[in-house]
């Protein structure tokens, strides 16, 4: 499968949740720019360090042969958010809450809840 076609995937969801991917890059500008509070801050740098290590980061996940992609950007295979923009949302949960909501009977505990 193509970048492209990857990335074509996840128009209906990323519409269906636009005000938390709008959030969440809003949250990634204001980060780079020092513009969120250190609580803030410290949330979505703590929600990274445990994507960082996930089994199911994009990058860790195809290292150990679990999952292919084209994608260049670390993501969650569950949900298929972009790790920055995910984490900066402070309305989101962790990708995990994808999987359970399509998995019910075989849940995952989740690495993170939303804030607000």
């Amino acid at each position: 499968m193509s970048q492209l076609t990857e990335y074509l995937k996840l128009i209906p969801k990323g519409l269906k949740n636009l005000d938390k991917v709008v959030e969440g890059i809003s949250n990634q500008v204001k980060l780079e720019y020092d513009m969120l509070s250190q609580e803030e801050k410290e949330i979505i740098i703590g929600r990274r360090a445990i994507c960082h290590v996930c089994p199911f980061n994009s990058k860790n996940a195809t290292l150990v042969g679990i999952y292919k992609t084209d994608r260049t950007d670390d993501h969650c295979i569950h949900c298929g958010c972009p790790i920055t923009t995910r984490t900066a949302s402070l309305e989101s949960a962790c990708g995990i809450k994808d999987y359970n909501e399509k998995n019910p009977d075989n849940t995952l505990n989740l690495k993170w809840d939303k804030v607000k």
